[in-house]
């Protein structure tokens, strides 16, 4: 087995887990399954709750997949998951966020207002909520609904604080080797 991981090795790929992994592909819009599905093949159980999981909430909704993808970048960067911070740094760029915005997730955890104040004020209460679940109030969602956000959205918003919240905890934990793909997007980016 090729050890991608400094704690797990690979998963075995059955005919079961390669099917799910062309999903994720597909899904994702990637050109390789990430790293951290094959280290989660090692426990065929959690990748079927692990997978749907993203799939649903980060490709799926209302809110756009970009949108999602700059929180994931910002979260990732403030929970210093640098596994996650490259994976979704290249998508990022991948679906048109630019690298200079990008620099700001990563090191500011926001983008700046003249960027988009929508996509900013989104950004800045999946980030808080990162830091604190607890500090989510009415006026968060009224100046939300301001924007243009309706409640299903901000709910949205939500789910994929937490997600990534949750992701960036498996990958910390498992000491992911960010994927030479992603390496290379970023370069290029």
């Amino acid at each position: 087995m090729r050890t991608i991981s400094q704690i797990v090795n690979d998963g075995a790929v059955t005919p079961e887990i390669d099917e799910t992994f062309g999903k994720i592909k597909t899904a994702l819009n990637a050109p390789f399954t990430p790293n951290f599905f094959r280290v989660w093949a090692a426990a065929p159980e959690s990748l079927k709750g692990i997978w749907p999981v993203m799939n649903h909430i980060l490709t799926s909704g209302r809110v756009s997949r970009r949108l999602k993808e700059m929180i994931f970048v910002a979260i990732s960067s403030l929970k210093s998951c640098h596994y996650c911070e490259a994976a979704h740094h290249a998508f990022c760029l991948s679906i048109g966020v630019s690298q200079t915005q990008i620099d700001r997730l990563i090191k500011d955890y926001t983008i700046d207002a003249s960027d988009n104040p929508k996509d900013k004020a989104a950004i800045d209460f999946a980030v808080r909520l990162a830091k604190d679940s607890h500090d989510s109030s009415k006026q968060d969602f009224q100046n939300l609904r301001e924007l243009g956000f309706d409640d299903e959205e901000i709910m949205e918003l939500i789910a994929m604080s937490g997600m990534a919240v949750f992701y960036n905890h498996l990958a910390n934990a498992t000491k992911i080797n960010i994927d030479e793909g992603f390496t290379k997007i970023i370069s290029r980016g």
